[in-house]
């Protein structure tokens, strides 16, 4: 078993909608704010859903025998990628105000939505790492 799946950021099935109400509850105190899931139409995937600035962002995450890969960068695993991202900002393109160019965007992942693991509540809890 892969020592990602008993991990409390790890939400395994969670929807991608119920993701972004996860990641960006706070609004614009949300950022850097994340989990991970399996994806929804990718079998065998999974993908990092964060907070940019309050608007929830995912990035497909490939799980292979060699660890895993995300925006062309690959990790031993996936806590190896959190600690990275943590340290080193996620490089993103977003569209500027203008709309004809693009500008860049950098967020450090800073804090784990943490999974319940109780079937009835829905609650999650945020923590700092």
């Amino acid at each position: 078993m892969q020592s990602w799946l008993t991990r409390p950021w790890f939400h395994n099935e969670i929807s991608r909608e119920e993701a972004v109400i996860q990641v960006t509850k706070d609004g614009n105190d949300s950022h850097g704010k994340f989990l991970i899931r399996k994806s929804d139409t990718r079998y065998g995937e999974l993908v990092l859903t964060f907070s940019n600035q309050g608007a929830a962002k995912h990035l497909r995450m490939q799980i292979t025998k060699s660890g895993c890969r995300i925006q062309h960068l690959l990790f031993d695993n996936v806590a190896q990628m959190i600690e990275f991202f943590q340290k080193n900002p996620l490089q993103l393109d977003s569209p500027a105000l203008d709309n004809n160019t693009s500008c860049l965007s950098e967020v450090y992942l800073t804090e784990y939505i943490h999974r319940d693991i109780t079937q009835n509540e829905h609650c999650n809890n945020v923590y700092t790492l």
